[in-house]
């Protein structure tokens, strides 16, 4: 199998999917081109993927190979120039993004989003959640610029994702309480005296709802003190978050400012430690890429095939 490794092409993004300790045993029996520079943000040269028997070459060469792997979802330039029938396989979010869905289909592109990639208790096989969850929180006291030990933290959620943000706050001495579903009816009883507020949940993205309820209107900002801080760790898109005032923040520009109160929700938020990351990602991503390049999508591990979307299907 030709195997294409891409670059990611988010501003600031330093991580790369696979690094060449792992590609060793792939590159041996199939065709592996990485694309030049994707590692050189975490100090990753191309000769050390040449060293292991990769091949380097540009971003038309690696799209044009039957399996390209990537972190973060192609954009639709990258998408027109692969072949149909070819396989991507990288973390998708295809649910919240009809633009993405409907530009895979008409390329007719085999999809394996990595987060569907789970194994038979259902977690995740390609999995930094839990970490989001921990860098978003440290994030949150960055911004609050105050000794960690004396915020009040309150954390929606109690997921993989809030727990990241729970041991977090715990570990830095914050006060914390985890609010739960019933408190997320009565937010602004919740909200006085919060020196950060941290969004963790998970609410499923309903394509045929324009704008959901909110749990933290606008309003309820003025029950903050200037200079608190919400952090959400989900990312859902505008108008779809539980808080009214939220949307993704990207790399190059994490927060913003709504009447005094700062807002963070990173489109991505282990990409802030791209080393630690990348290096995980690699050791979970290196196995599910030889089962496919070994054995072929249809005689892969159950899981891969489970996670796989055909472009002749609806996938959302």
């Amino acid at each position: 199998m030709k195997i294409g490794i891409a670059k990611e092409n988010r501003p600031q993004e330093k991580r790369v999917i696979i690094q060449p300790s792992e590609l060793k045993r792939i590159a041996k029996r199939h065709d592996v081109i990485i694309e030049k520079g994707s590692g050189l943000g975490i100090d990753i040269s191309d000769e050390s993927y040449v060293k292991v028997g990769c091949k380097v070459g540009l971003r038309e060469e690696v799209y044009n190979c039957d399996l390209v792997v990537r972190i973060k979802e192609p954009n639709f330039e990258e998408i027109k120039i692969m072949r149909p029938g070819a396989i991507i396989m990288s973390m998708m979010h295809i649910r919240c993004q009809p633009e993405l869905d409907d530009a895979l289909h008409k390329q007719k592109l085999i999809v394996i989003p990595l987060e569907n990639l789970k194994d038979p208790v259902g977690r995740r096989k390609v999995d930094a959640v839990e970490d989001a969850g921990r860098i978003g929180m440290g994030y949150g006291f960055k911004l609050w610029e105050k000794d960690p030990a004396t915020a009040t933290v309150k954390i929606m959620g109690y997921g993989n994702v809030a727990m990241g943000a729970i041991r977090c706050a715990a570990r830095k001495f914050a006060k914390v309480e985890i609010l739960n579903k019933k408190n997320f009816l009565e937010m602004e009883k919740h909200i006085p005296g919060t020196d950060i507020l941290v969004d963790g949940v998970n609410r499923p993205y309903r394509r045929e709802v324009e704008e959901e309820p909110y749990f933290v209107t606008r309003q309820m900002l003025k029950l903050f003190k200037q200079g608190s801080v919400i952090v959400d760790l989900v990312s859902n898109p505008e108008k779809h978050a539980p808080i009214e005032t939220m949307h993704p923040t990207y790399l190059d520009n994490l927060y913003y400012m709504v009447d005094g109160i700062y807002h963070t929700s990173c489109w991505g938020w282990p990409s802030l430690e791209p080393k630690r990351v990348a290096k995980r990602y690699s050791l979970q991503v290196a196995p599910i890429i030889r089962d496919i390049a070994n054995k072929g999508l249809d005689r892969c591990s159950s899981h891969i095939r489970a996670a796989v979307l055909y472009p002749e299907n609806k996938w959302v």
